[in-house]
């Protein structure tokens, strides 16, 4: 039943709080570089504590979730999830998660993205690199059944 809570909740966490994202090594990330469309290809997490990141099967449908950042300062995350139907089709979810991004400091980097929703979890810090061309979503937060510092890794690549 953990198992069962532990993906929604780590989706609201990276969707619906408010996080900043900076370079990696400290290097500029271009405006440009985050914008257009992302389609997400792995999710990591662990047991709070600081312990090891671990990797959480994604199905068919989880991978068909997309985050589009858009020149115009806004963003919207669409996720999908399998059909209770014999089929099993992925159906979209009907709750989009949206909100604004803002380019922060000149010479550090960083953006902020603000969520339009609001949030059950409390977040410590997010982080977001361009790795290998991809784009990688870090974030820490409190979770009380896993601990202060419950850690997710979101991997998404450019459509």
């Amino acid at each position: 039943m953990k198992k069962l809570l532990l993906a929604p909740m780590m989706w609201l966490a990276v969707f619906s709080v408010l996080f900043y994202s900076c370079g990696s090594s400290g290097a500029k990330i271009p405006e440009s570089t985050i914008i257009g469309t992302w389609q997400l290809r792995q999710e990591f997490n662990n047991e709070g504590n600081d312990t090891p990141l671990t990797e959480f099967p994604l199905s068919q449908c989880d991978k068909a979730t997309t985050l589009e950042i858009m020149e115009s300062g806004r963003f919207v995350e669409k996720s999908y999830y399998k059909s209770s139907s014999i089929a099993g089709e992925c159906i979209k979810d009907n709750r989009e998660t949206k909100g604004v991004w803002r380019k922060g400091k000149q010479d550090q980097g960083m953006f902020f993205f603000i969520y339009d929703k609001d949030t059950v979890l409390s977040l410590k810090g997010s982080k977001i690199t361009i790795e290998n061309g991809n784009l990688v979503v870090l974030t820490v937060y409190n979770d009380q059944d896993l601990g202060p510092r419950t850690k997710l890794k979101f991997i998404y690549s450019k459509v």
